[in-house]
């Protein structure tokens, strides 16, 4: 019985390993010109141009996380509760607006 759970264990972890190739995951925060705090990006591969701003064009296991903030006071004081998380085989993020265009299974989750 031990030896059972011990290789469904190892099946597991085989399986996900498929998913998201440990370590091969790239990662990127990209500053934001509003002053929100920084995108996080992820994929198998990430070109970006020189300047700033620019596309950032990511392919493979895309993750793009961005906090949930909102102007709660005087002086642009800032409320933040949590992430809007994109999943995509492919996208493009663009610096200047914050625009996504998303391809392939594409999926938007809210994280608290």
């Amino acid at each position: 019985m031990k030896l059972f759970l011990a290789a469904l264990a190892v099946s597991a972890l085989a399986l996900t390993a498929q998913d998201y190739p440990a370590g091969q995951l790239k990662h990127l925060p990209i500053p934001t010109a509003s002053g929100q705090p920084a995108v996080t990006v992820a994929a198998l591969e990430i070109e970006r141009g020189a300047e700033y701003p620019t596309v950032v064009h990511l392919k493979g296991s895309v993750e793009i996380r961005m906090r949930v903030c909102v102007v709660t006071g005087p002086g642009n004081t800032q409320a933040c509760a949590g992430y809007v998380v994109t999943h995509a085989d492919a996208a493009d993020f663009h610096e200047d607006s914050g625009k996504i265009e998303a391809r392939g299974n594409v999926t938007i989750t809210r994280e608290k």
